[in-house]
């Protein structure tokens, strides 16, 4: 599986591209629905670089049953707007936006759509996005790093009980197609902070071994994993 990380300064930049798309094609929508959580950034961003005041947000979970996923999709009210533009941080497989759409298109008449990143095999692609990704990539937001790192950590220490810090990179290098030092340059320190919520939570503990730092899955863990 295919990681690609992001940071503050590159999404700002997305943002911006995906604006001066909106601003060129002459749309000026009145409000910003934000399908959450992802969307919260990109909306607020927009907002202020279109100049607008009314942001809301949409919130959209896949919950997976035992023979079928379902799309439940949280109270959304618009009221006397005509023209709304629907945002989020990364457009998958299409289908949160094309819900999102159908439900806002009930009440608007003028509805477009943007996104910062698009996987390539999605069915939807929104009037504006940012950059375009070939093939499935586990994208890292700076607002779901240490969510995404945790479960990486989580996932690869399982393989053994006592790891060092390069042995937990290396792991997920191997696994995730990560590469520590891209994330060091990209997001410096995070992998540490990461380990160090970790640790505050209970999910790893930390041992001292002949004077080295080594790293292993609490029992709590295996208790509530």
């Amino acid at each position: 599986m295919r990681c690609v990380v992001t940071n503050w300064d590159y999404l700002d930049k997305l943002c911006r591209k995906v604006a001066e798309q909106i601003v060129e094609d002459g749309f000026n929508p009145e409000a910003i629905v934000a399908i959450a959580r992802g969307g919260w950034f990109v909306g607020t961003i927009l907002c202020d670089i279109l100049g607008l005041d009314e942001l809301v947000s949409l919130s959209m979970k896949h919950y997976v049953g035992h023979d079928r996923k379902e799309l439940r999709v949280g109270e959304l009210k618009l009221e006397r707007v005509e023209s709304v533009l629907i945002v989020d941080d990364l457009v998958n497989t299409g289908k949160s936006m094309m819900k999102a759409r159908e439900l806002v298109e009930r009440d608007v008449k003028d509805v477009r759509t943007a996104s910062l990143l698009v996987i390539s095999r999605s069915r939807f692609i929104p009037n504006y996005f940012g950059e375009y990704l070939e093939g499935f990539s586990w994208v890292i937001f700076p607002w779901n790093i240490v969510e995404d790192l945790s479960s990486m950590v989580k996932t690869v220490m399982r393989e053994k009980d006592v790891w060092t810090i390069w042995d937990i990179k290396n792991a997920i290098r191997r696994e995730f197609e990560l590469d520590p030092i891209y994330l060091e340059v990209t997001n410096p320190g995070r992998f540490e902070s990461v380990l160090k919520i970790m640790e505050m939570k209970g999910i790893v503990e930390r041992l001292e071994i002949d004077g080295k730092t080594y790293y292993r899955l609490s029992k709590d863990f295996y208790r509530n994993p």
